[in-house]
């Protein structure tokens, strides 16, 4: 929690994932969702940026803390993602 707190404004998952040095990303999105319901109780809330094609600029739906990480583009069939970005903030 306080990585996440102290790591700025906006925060990307692959970035997260490296300097935290998870073993799987499945893991850190778990502990991702653990954490939001503990910033709930303290006020605060986890804003997801979705992922997206960086090739054609295709968004990706997210609804809530979803936060999943697409392989592949549906539109363009790329394999060039950015992954989601989280962002703390005050509910």
């Amino acid at each position: 929690m306080e990585v996440l707190e102290n790591m700025g404004e906006i925060n990307n998952l692959k970035k997260i994932l490296r300097e935290l040095e998870y073993p799987r990303k499945k893991r850190l999105i778990n502990d991702i969702k653990h954490i939001a319901k503990t910033f709930k109780h303290q006020g605060l809330q986890i804003l997801v940026r979705p992922a997206s094609c960086k090739a054609c600029g295709y968004p990706f739906n997210q609804k809530g803390l979803t936060l999943k990480i697409p392989s592949k583009c549906p539109k363009c069939k790329e394999e060039r993602i950015k992954w989601p970005s989280i962002k703390i903030e005050e509910a």
